[in-house]
């Protein structure tokens, strides 16, 4: 027996049977993780299986066509580790424009807790890749008999699947190979992405003449100086500021009523910073995105209103859009080491406050200031100074359900320091005796493995409540206050209304009383034209603006957005399943 299937596993047969299992392998998990209906479960299972079986007979030698599709192995090994990672989803448009995005060190960072997914797929595709070279150069070939069978197999696959698609496309308007069956859906994301990277590439020559048109309509007596700190990955869900039974956020909580208004149910328009940062900056949403390659961010507006402008960075340069909007500033300044490194390890966003102190005190011109941190990006260790490890222990050593608290105690110890960053901020604008107002907001939430689905990160394809909902609050200066109680009274009053963060621009553009066709005060927290957003918007990975209770949320995420009293229209949540 032993020796007969020796004798099989040396054939080309064999070799056939294990690349199309391999090659088949993400749409038979993808059938298991995704909400498919049964019609696209089998179209996305047919077809491709179609697909591999003439490829895999169309050379009495297969190997040789086998090396061809090594790209699809790639792909294919790509989304298995997608999977492992989020529980779900094929690869989206903002994953590959993260790959572009993301800096070395912050890659390493994940991968090293990615092993066994890793292993798992050189397991799987190594074999394949050794047995098609091997299957190449070897005299066996394929039996005429063998590969007619093939081919008739694949034609009855090719007619089911092509049933099953219609019928999918019948049922389910929205349905399209495109966006269901891999790989072909993926091989499109990549597409959009490039698309995507040539846009953003072509930003200058876009942008160049745009203008805001933007004037003061008010000012204070002497200096003012306006803050505007840009958070990453930090979800409200995790901040005691916003009710969480740890103590995050000591110093911040001990402002309220000293010129701290939290802002308790802002939702982000994305959770893939190279867009969800954008839409903090620029007057742009999620319902005309695509406007942002021709218009400018809240830095110019702050220059045609008369201020010097800075940006501080704890990011690397990778030239996104974010880059292209520090630009604009009079100055920028990167914390981190990085010329001509390849690998740089982000400093504790707490690094950025000397320049912070040396910028205010070298001039007297009225300020507007940006500082986008590190936040609480993954690995969490590293976004904080040991002396800040107030939740033990903390050391991770990988990611997995039975490290899940110390992975809470990481993630909960780098918002205490994020805490810790923005009461120092508060102290040196204080210090000044300027009129002086900062707003904080981070880009987008995170998942840490919170329910059954054991979710992890962000930039999911799909968002989850936790990546949704977002820490976001401002503080007024005595002098500030002074000189306009009624923006602080009315912050007051809208503290709790809904919003997204793409009212960010127009609430800092209303602080500092600047008006433009593009500032709109039906957004603003301090404006009394605010009006609560009532139809709170999400933008897809393709771009499309869609309710944000609509992006794909699952039970899981009603429950929690009940649990923690976000608002949304109950009534129009569509049917979860395709």
């Amino acid at each position: 027996m032993l020796k007969r299937t020796s004798r099989f596993i040396r054939k080309q047969e064999a070799t056939v049977y294990a690349y199309i299992f391999a090659m088949l392998l993400p749409n038979l998990l993808l059938a298991c993780t995704e909400p498919y209906s049964w019609s696209t479960i089998l179209a996305s299972l047919m077809l491709p299986a179609a697909i591999y079986m003439a490829i895999a007979v169309s050379r009495p030698r297969p190997g040789i066509v086998m090396l061809c599709t090594l790209p699809l192995m790639v792909l294919n090994a790509f989304q298995i580790v997608i999977l492992y990672l989020f529980g779900g989803s094929i690869i989206a448009v903002d994953m590959f424009t993260n790959l572009f995005t993301t800096n070395v060190s912050e890659a390493g960072e994940l991968l090293r807790n990615l092993w066994p997914a890793i292993v798992f797929v050189c397991i799987i595709y190594v074999p394949i890749l050794f047995a098609s070279i091997r299957s190449a150069l070897i005299k066996d070939r394929l039996s005429f008999l063998f590969r007619r069978k093939m081919i008739y197999g694949a034609l009855v696959a090719l007619l089911v699947g092509g049933m099953a698609t219609a019928i999918s496309t019948a049922v389910r308007p929205d349905f399209g190979i495109k966006q269901q069956i891999f790989p072909v859906n993926v091989i499109y994301n990549i597409k959009l992405s490039l698309d995507r990277w040539k846009q953003s590439e072509a930003y200058p020559e876009t942008s160049k003449n745009f203008s805001f048109g933007a004037v003061r309509t008010d000012r204070a007596e002497g200096r003012e100086i306006y803050v505007m700190v840009v958070g990453e990955a930090s979800r409200a869900t995790s901040w005691s500021l916003f009710g969480y039974d740890r103590e995050t956020t000591p110093r911040l909580c001990q402002r309220i009523g000293a010129g701290l208004v939290p802002f308790g149910d802002v939702l982000t328009q994305s959770n893939a910073t190279h867009k969800s940062v954008p839409v903090l900056l620029s007057p742009v949403s999620a319902l005309d995105f695509n406007d942002i390659y021709k218009e400018k961010s809240i830095i110019t507006a702050f220059k045609e209103a008369g201020f010097r402008t800075l940006y501080i960075s704890n990011q690397v340069p990778n030239r996104s859009l974010i880059d292209y909007f520090s630009e604009e500033a009079d100055r920028r300044i990167d914390i981190s080491p990085r010329e001509g490194q390849l690998y740089t390890d982000n400093r504790p966003d707490g690094e950025m406050l000397p320049y912070l102190r040396d910028a205010i005190q070298s001039t007297e011109e009225n300020l507007f200031i940006v500082l986008h941190t590190y936040g609480s990006h993954f690995d969490y260790t590293k976004r904080y100074p040991h002396d800040f490890a107030k939740f033990t222990p903390d050391r991770l050593t990988s990611v997995s359900k039975e490290n899940r608290e110390m992975l809470r105690n990481s993630y909960d110890n780098s918002v205490y320091y994020t805490d810790y960053v923005l009461d120092q901020i508060i102290r040196l604008l204080d210090s000044t005796k300027a009129c002086t107002a900062l707003y904080y907001c981070s880009d987008h939430g995170e998942d840490l493995m919170d329910d059954r689905r054991e979710r992890f990160l962000h930039a999911s394809p799909t968002p989850t409540y936790y990546q949704l909902h977002v820490a976001a609050l401002a503080w007024f200066s005595d002098r500030y206050r002074s000189e306009f109680p009624g923006k602080y009274e009315t912050a007051l009053e809208n503290s709790s209304r809904p919003a997204t963060t793409a009212c960010i621009f127009h609430c800092i553009a209303d602080l500092a009383s600047i008006q433009s066709p593009y500032v709109e005060s039906t957004c603003a927290f301090t404006s009394p034209d605010f009006h609560p957003i009532t139809r709170r918007m999400y933008l897809t990975d393709h771009n499309t603006p869609v309710e944000f209770y609509n992006s794909g949320l699952r039970p899981e995420d009603f429950e929690a957005l009940d649990k923690y009293h976000i608002e949304y229209d109950k009534n129009h949540v569509h049917d979860i399943r395709y």
